[in-house]
């Protein structure tokens, strides 16, 4: 299959890399740009929700297909109904690589390169647990989240690969949780714990776990329908990362201060703002930043 987004490419709303020399050359790597991301304008062009570290080789094949975005529960009108049945895998809190066959050799990709320290990470963590008779296969882009001790995050995780996707490059088409755990059992991976259950169940849990969160899948048509961040998760990440440098700028100028953070924290950005001022919220301890983005889930439901 091929994908092309040379149009998008000189608007400005994608980062084209491409490979002159080395082993990887001919290949490019696709980015959406940071003002897609900063203006929220993944509504402009379908193709941008798969600019995401796409691979494609000098005639646009697709060579590594990573997910397409999937939006938070509530950002961009993001809903789900409280009766639906869904799968609901446990979020993984490491970093995302994609794993394809190039010229009879795996690849190794994050976000935005084949050859950073983290897709060297990633292929040492990949090869050591790999079964020794196992191989990844061509024609498919295999997605791990890896967890590793000199990359660490919010919510500590066992070290090693996460199964958490494989795509057919024929058709485009994510294979099942279900069939994600015979090819993680028989290649020797880690999967994420799965729930199923309606989704108001999933949404109550997610107020109370202690890790990232969940992914959530429609039960009956297998289509990702959001991420599902913990109350957990976001207000430890939020108090994490809201230090008293940052909390100015975030009063004196939301916008440029959303620049520097995750989307998932747009939300709760502005509910901050709107509902406190700095010298208040400079004022809380950290027990008393927790409660009040508490708060701004409970006016979510």
């Amino acid at each position: 299959m091929k994908f092309n987004v040379e149009d998008l490419v000189e608007q400005g709303l994608v980062k084209k890399k491409t490979y002159t020399s080395g082993e990887f050359e001919g290949l490019s790597v696709l980015k959406y740009s940071k003002k897609v991301f900063y203006n929220n304008l993944w509504n402009r062009d379908k193709r941008l929700l798969d600019c995401r570290g796409m691979v494609v080789d000098s005639e646009d094949n697709i060579i590594v297909w990573p997910f397409t975005k999937v939006f938070n529960l509530y950002e961009n009108n993001t809903k789900v109904s409280r009766d639906k049945i869904v799968i609901a895998p446990r979020k993984i809190n490491g970093f995302m690589c994609a794993v394809s066959v190039y010229k009879g050799e795996p690849i190794y990709s994050t976000t935005g390169s084949l050859d950073s320290k983290f897709a060297k990470m990633a292929k040492e963590v990949i090869e050591n647990q790999m079964f020794k008779d196992e191989q990844i296969e061509e024609g498919r882009t295999y997605l791990f989240e890896i967890c590793h001790p000199d990359d660490p995050h919010i919510i500590e995780e066992e070290f090693g690969a996460y199964l958490i996707g494989v795509r057919k490059h024929s058709s485009g088409k994510m294979m099942s949780e279900y069939t994600l755990n015979v090819i993680a059992d028989a290649d020797g991976f880690y999967r994420p714990r799965l729930t199923v259950g309606k989704f108001s169940n999933i949404l109550e849990e997610s107020k109370s776990c202690k890790h990232e969160g969940f992914m959530i899948i429609d039960h009956e048509t297998g289509q990702t329908l959001c991420k599902l961040k913990s109350n957990h998760y976001l207000s430890k990440k939020a108090i994490m990362r809201l230090g008293q440098a940052k909390v100015d700028d975030m009063f004196d100028n939301p916008e440029k201060f959303k620049q520097r953070i995750d989307e998932e924290f747009y939300g709760i950005t502005d509910f901050i703002v709107k509902t406190v001022d700095k010298d208040q919220w400079k004022s809380y301890n950290d027990q008393q930043r927790r409660a009040f983005i508490e708060k701004y889930f409970g006016e979510q439901e």
